[in-house]
């Protein structure tokens, strides 16, 4: 750097400081040649930046972190992520009663989260979230639904309407978790817009419902996302774009 650009350097500094005093760049490569408290100082600083960083989690953290130059930014976006899994995990828990194997929430859960109940609660389980970004949740199909009297006796397929609306469920259940207490909120319909149903459904199938929040502004979401058979990436059933009003029930 050229004398110069160093001069300039320290004007801005010394600006941004608010300090009278004219300033320097020391032999030490310190300002003014102040000396510093402890050897290792630069160092301290660094690590309490990071302390107070990570305690905006909100939660007390226990591992071990490692940190090669960390700055404000680089803190807050890992801070960030720890915040989010640490608030996936709070829900879990809250919700979860029973430990299972691959399921974020069974039916149990569901309820206590949604306030549909029988015969229009359509999804059985949710085995992936996301907080705030990322849902896929599980219907299973049998003979037994209520809806397959009439729609139709000859043929029993699943209703078009009651696809979107099991998809819609699924969404809405990323959304509710975004809120300090779900259970006192629900989820009304604004708009559905581009659903194209593809293939049908019938008793056996296994839908997979894979629901993404697009935005969360002002109570008003958008949810897009697609209704898969048996798998995900299998047979796309329905696809559509969904909006909806948050309100307090």
């Amino acid at each position: 750097m050229t004398k110069k650009r160093t001069r300039k350097s320290l004007r801005y500094l010394k600006n941004r400081i608010g300090i009278g005093e004219s300033v320097i760049l020391g032999s030490s490569v310190t300002l003014n040649n102040k000396e510093l408290r402890f050897k290792n100082e630069p160092a301290r600083h660094k690590l309490l930046d990071l302390i107070g960083d990570l305690a905006l989690i909100g939660a007390p953290v226990k591992g071990q972190i490692l940190a090669a130059r960390p700055g404000h930014k680089s803190n807050v976006e890992f801070t960030k992520m720890l915040r989010k899994l640490y608030l996936q995990k709070k829900i879990e828990k809250k919700f979860q009663i029973m430990k299972s194997e691959n399921c974020i929430f069974d039916i149990e859960a569901i309820m206590e989260i949604m306030p549909h109940r029988y015969p229009f609660l359509l999804i059985d389980r949710i085995i992936e979230l996301e907080q705030g970004k990322r849902i896929v949740g599980l219907k299973n199909v049998t003979y037994n639904e209520p809806f397959f009297n009439g729609h139709f006796p000859i043929k029993r397929i699943m209703p078009g309407v009651l696809i979107v609306e099991a998809m819609a469920q699924c969404g809405f259940i990323l959304v509710l978790n975004l809120l300090e207490d779900p259970s006192t909120k629900m989820a009304y319909f604004a708009s559905i817009e581009k659903v194209k149903f593809r293939k049908t459904v019938t008793p056996g199938d296994q839908l997979v419902f894979e629901m993404y929040l697009q935005s969360f502004k002002r109570g008003i979401c958008k949810i897009v996302g697609k209704a898969y058979r048996n798998f995900i990436g299998g047979e796309v059933v329905c696809e559509g774009e969904f909006m909806a009003a948050v309100v307090d029930k």
